[in-house]
């Protein structure tokens, strides 16, 4: 059984790539497992829950994604503050970066299998997902819009999917990108920003090859315009 929750975009979305350098920053074209469930966590605090108290089965949820039908990429070059790489008077250098900013006509739909789930957590996990308002980058709001319950073993063709997935059919005209998911071996304070512990890539944080059912229409030196295949 699926959980599908449907939020719209209400301003530009930005979710850099885990593979992105800090001055050539591509964005994703979804949010990540790893970014929803930072989120979930975030919105259990705001409700007064302990949110590291939930972490173990908020790290195991499956995620996929049903992204907006139209996508727009457009990119830019801004200016941004950055440390020197040698000691300066200065705290900060002016410098220049390579930005991606996605404007999206539709519904993003997110989708949590609840198969493993107690019920009190899946009542815990609604009220969290009401209470989200951006992911990715702070700036990138969202809307809730409602959410509903499929009773089905597999998602459509609408949805992401990726090489783990046991499916009986799967859409072949997509956009894969590297998604960042929680790893299996996780503790909260390696995803805990005010904590010291540090984050391992591969290990606490892992790359999922993920395919997004997407097609890119037309593009050039300022914009990239990709359509929904489902």
């Amino acid at each position: 059984m699926w959980l599908t929750v449907a939020y719209d975009h209400t301003s530009l979305f930005s979710l850099k790539n885990t593979n992105a350098t800090s001055s050539g920053g591509k964005t994703n074209l979804v949010p990540t497992m790893y970014s929803v469930k930072l989120a979930i966590i975030d919105a259990l605090y705001k409700l007064g829950e302990n949110g590291e108290e939930h972490f173990n089965w908020i790290k195991e949820l499956t995620i996929r994604f049903s992204p907006p039908q139209y996508a727009i990429i457009n990119n830019s070059f801004i200016k941004i503050l950055r440390e020197p790489k040698e000691k300066q008077k200065k705290a900060f250098i002016s410098s220049i970066a390579y930005r991606e900013f996605v404007y999206f006509s539709g519904e993003l739909k997110i989708a949590l299998e609840l198969s493993n789930l107690k019920d009190e957590q899946i009542e815990l996990l609604k009220m969290a997902l009401v209470h989200i308002n951006y992911f990715g980058k702070k700036g990138s709001f969202v809307q809730f819009k409602g959410y509903k319950l499929l009773d089905e073993y597999e998602l459509s063709d609408e949805f992401t999917w990726d090489l783990r997935d046991k499916r009986e059919s799967f859409n072949s005209l997509v956009v894969f990108q590297h998604l960042d998911d929680i790893g299996e071996k996780a503790k909260f304070s390696n995803i805990n920003t005010f904590d010291e512990s540090k984050n391992k890539l591969g290990m606490d944080r892992i790359l999922i090859p993920t395919a997004i059912p997407y097609v890119l229409k037309s593009s050039s030196r300022g914009y990239s315009y990709y359509h929904k295949s489902n």
